[in-house]
């Protein structure tokens, strides 16, 4: 049975998820949750100590517990778009660490995705998107590449951030065709002991994730990158789009 401080901070936590503790709401006071019967005043200071700790909420005097504004995913396009815009792909408030670089066999979906065959090498670039102020997992990214374009760009396959943009704008710099194409899904499934390491859960979590896909064509027809995001427990896509 989890503990009382752990229940309630569930409680708060999925309703902060669903939208009806909406950014900027006020949490009630430690003093007002208790006499409501939500625990004692050390329970329910453990609870909004938990809800800051994983980011959800921003505890400051004389402006009590508020619920955070939440750094949403971003689908590989809008990354691209604001690489090209901005020369990162990083949205306000987010940041990236755990950078991993390598060649590996293909697996038979990113196979399938880059017109090859399974077990071809392949590139593969992974790193951690946070909010830059709880630290907590926004999404774990993965780029897939041809391991052709690691001959000459041998920067594809060392394990740090790229300077000057993202793999698809050091390969369109370098062979000048530009990317034409970007086909794009998104789904949903429960997390797996696989997804205990990237997203930083237990083992046994079973949650709904958001899987974002892409994969990109340059003016040739070759697909230059499949990229998936895998979103943390908890966390949405939204975009604004102007009305009309």
């Amino acid at each position: 049975m989890a503990p009382k401080w752990k229940e309630l901070a569930d409680a708060i936590a999925a309703k902060i998820s669903s939208g009806e503790f909406p950014p900027g709401y006020r949490l009630p006071k430690i003093e007002d949750q208790v006499r409501q019967g939500k625990g004692s005043k050390t329970t329910v200071h453990s609870a909004y100590k938990a809800l800051e700790a994983a980011g959800l909420v921003t505890s400051s005097r004389g402006h009590g517990t508020v619920v955070r504004a939440q750094v949403p995913l971003s689908t590989g396009t809008e990354r691209a778009e604001r690489s090209r815009r901005t020369g990162s792909s990083w949205r306000d408030g987010e940041r990236s660490d755990s950078h991993t670089a390598g060649i590996v066999a293909a697996p038979d979906d990113v196979a399938d995705a880059l017109g090859l065959s399974p077990g071809q090498p392949v590139v593969r670039r992974s790193r951690t998107y946070r909010d830059a102020h709880s630290s907590t997992v926004i999404s774990h990214s993965t780029s897939w590449i041809p391991a052709a374009f690691a001959d000459e760009l041998p920067e594809l396959v060392v394990g740090r951030r790229l300077a000057g943009g993202t793999t698809i704008d050091l390969i369109t710099r370098h062979t000048g065709r530009p990317v034409t194409h970007r086909f794009s899904s998104m789904w949903a499934r429960i997390t797996t002991p696989a997804d205990a390491g990237p997203l930083e859960i237990p083992e046994d979590t079973q949650a709904a994730v958001i899987v974002l896909a892409v994969r990109v064509v340059d003016s040739s027809g070759t697909t230059i990158e499949y990229g998936v995001d895998v979103g943390g427990p908890g966390q949405r896509w939204t975009k604004e789009e102007p009305a009309g």
